[in-house]
């Protein structure tokens, strides 16, 4: 079943859930419908209302911080407005360990909750929050395609103090996103020091962070980061953070696999383009409808344009 008919499905099922609701109960939200504001700091007209949701799909979950949480994305709204976190505030964690990636999840009595900017629904045993696994095994949403400019840096203020012009960016807040042909310019950024800035051919810049990845190294940035390095594609969950009393209001690009950290021609994105990708590659040739491995150029191919990417770019990241 295809994506957008699983979507379908889903939301009917969740219609259909509502409909034997008593007479006079509200209907679950939709992601968009919590998510959707126009309130200048991006803040949802929900923010502390205790809610039903009709959720969306789990496209990625990260267990850090001692509140593990899980990615939600409703694929009917792919180009804004459709993604959401969830945190889980009960002691089991039974939410947290039962979803998997790919299950559609909805939720009864949740918090809606503004947390340093980015809007979260709070799974929490006091309210007697409930969740319902919809579907199982559903494709994830493909990464939105975004220019740098659409999710720009923040501009420095006061020596460390970091402000975004405006918050245009935030319908992406949660979603997943890919910028391509972006270089890392300038590291140790942002609150923690972790973000680091991504920059086109155009001079446009964003901030990435890799502190959910899951092979970043000790000093908060996964290996391939360092000044200098050139990305193909970089993708991850789009995010806000906000403290205005230290200084500090800006969107970040999070990345969660090391395959998000795409080096030209680094197929098996090991760091290293070498006889290993050539493998792949040639193993892929003649592949088309999207999902190649060998698609170096994000075509939905593998051809003879591949193999110039990957043959340009040979020894890079290697010892």
């Amino acid at each position: 079943m295809s994506i957008t008919s699983k979507a379908v499905a889903g939301a009917v099922l969740i219609a259909f859930l509502a409909a034997l609701a008593p007479d006079g109960a509200a209907q679950p939200l939709t992601i968009y419908e919590i998510q959707f504001t126009e309130n200048e700091d991006g803040s949802s007209d929900y923010d502390a209302e205790v809610v039903d949701c009709a959720g969306g799909i789990c496209t990625g979950k990260w267990g850090g911080f001692g509140l593990p949480r899980l990615m939600l994305q409703d694929p009917n709204y792919p180009d804004g407005w459709g993604g959401i976190q969830v945190k889980d505030w009960t002691p089991e964690r039974d939410l947290y360990d039962n979803v998997a990636v790919g299950d559609w999840v909805a939720f009864t009595n949740v918090e809606v909750y503004e947390k340093v900017g980015t809007t979260f629904l709070y799974f929490q045993e006091d309210l007697v929050s409930g969740y319902t696994i919809v579907s199982q095994g559903n494709p994830l949403p493909p990464y939105l395609t975004v220019a740098v400019s659409d999710i720009p840096a923040p501009l420095e203020g006061p020596p460390g103090e970091w402000y975004v012009e405006n918050h245009d960016a935030e319908l992406y807040e949660s979603i997943r996103l890919v910028v391509r042909d972006v270089t890392v310019t300038e590291m140790d950024l942002g609150k923690a020091a972790d973000n680091y800035n991504l920059q086109d051919a155009e001079g446009a810049n964003c901030w990435a962070a890799d502190y959910m990845n899951e092979d970043v190294g000790e000093d908060g940035y996964h290996p391939s980061v360092q000044v200098g390095q050139y990305f193909c594609a970089l993708s991850g969950v789009f995010e806000q953070y906000t403290n205005l009393s230290n200084g500090w209001d800006y969107y970040q690009l999070v990345t969660l696999t090391s395959a998000d950290l795409f080096i030209c021609g680094d197929l098996n994105h090991d760091g290293c383009v070498d006889h290993a990708d050539l493998g792949i590659l040639l193993a892929d040739w003649g592949c088309t409808g999207g999902d190649c491995p060998g698609d170096c150029d994000g075509d939905g191919d593998t051809d003879h344009g591949d193999l110039g990417i990957l043959l340009g770019h040979w020894g890079e990241g290697c010892p």
